[in-house]
């Protein structure tokens, strides 16, 4: 069945229009990615920051955001919320020494994910990607990364992040009678209820962090995951030229925007967290202190 000129028409619209938003998203998530990833690790190895177990599960996620970063921000709202618990037994869980390990065994339990690969895909000889094979169940590929990947990282870290949430006002609560006492009492501010203050300011901001990261990371992955299942569900269905260029189109929307949430949280996090962005202005100032002239003793003495 010959197709009409008004769907060639369509059908050559459609890969224009995709080859050029692949290659203009792809190329700007590049220098997105490239400047945001630099910028996130300088501002996670801050001193303020460095001592705080959670930014440790940010920090390895700034490296890992390239490949997926769904888990690692998984350990980090689990991290932030033994950290606000009440129990001394579950914050004594929430140390650094406790996230390093916590990071590497994420790195093996990724790995291991991903052992199905080799299995599901094969190398066809001279193709430029990989295709499933006959015997593999597409299915299986939706519905793992949904659950895996996208989906079920979203659920557990919305849930802990609104725990979090619960016992940051539950601490603010019991911490607000005890400092009006103590403020009545003397008429000043100990350095130990400033630094204790303080404490709970970062904490705070990196609390908004944890649910703004979530709930982006979840929004732009679980539309690939849809487009799986869509794929596999239509497995034996043989589309025309025209639903095949529409389908093309969609599966590459849908995968550049799972990729657009690591290649983007640092302007999130500008945008969301004050903490953050007074951190990232301390690089600006570094630069432009050395730029400033310090007159010498020679020139005091001139000038006066």
């Amino acid at each position: 069945m010959s197709l009409s000129n008004a769907s060639l028409a369509e059908i050559n619209a459609l890969h224009y229009g995709n080859i050029i938003f692949y290659q203009f998203w792809s190329y700007l998530l590049v220098c997105l990615g490239t400047v945001g990833h630099s910028l996130n690790i300088y501002v996670f190895t801050r001193p303020i920051l460095r001592s705080n177990p959670c930014t440790r599960y940010f920090l390895a996620t700034a490296i890992a955001e390239r490949t997926h970063p769904g888990l690692l921000l998984l350990l980090l709202s689990i991290g932030r919320f033994l950290c606000s618990s009440p129990s001394a037994t579950l914050r004594g869980w929430s140390s650094l020494r406790v996230a390093s390990r916590a990071i590497l065994f994420v790195i093996v339990v990724v790995a291991l994910f991903y052992l199905y690969v080799p299995i599901q895909y094969e190398n066809i000889l001279m193709s430029t990607k990989c295709s499933p094979t006959q015997s593999t169940d597409p299915l299986f590929t939706g519905i793992w990364n949904l659950l895996i990947f996208s989906l079920g990282p979203s659920i557990v870290m919305l849930s802990f992040g609104l725990l979090t949430f619960r016992h940051v006002q539950q601490s603010g609560k019991r911490m607000v009678p005890q400092s009006n006492q103590v403020q009545n009492q003397t008429e000043s501010i100990t350095p130990q209820q400033d630094q204790l203050r303080r404490k709970k300011k970062t904490d705070r901001q990196l609390l908004q962090m944890i649910l703004v990261q979530s709930v982006y990371f979840s929004l732009l992955s679980t539309p690939v995951s849809v487009w799986y299942i869509y794929t596999a569900l239509r497995i034996n269905v043989v589309p025309d030229a025209l639903q095949s260029a529409k389908d093309t189109l969609f599966g590459n929307v849908t995968g550049l925007l799972s990729i657009t949430g690591a290649c983007t949280s640092f302007y999130f996090f500008t945008l969301s967290s004050q903490l953050f962005r007074r951190e990232l202005i301390q690089l600006f100032k570094c630069q432009w202190r050395p730029n400033q002239t310090i007159p010498t003793s020679t020139e005091l003495r001139q000038r006066n």
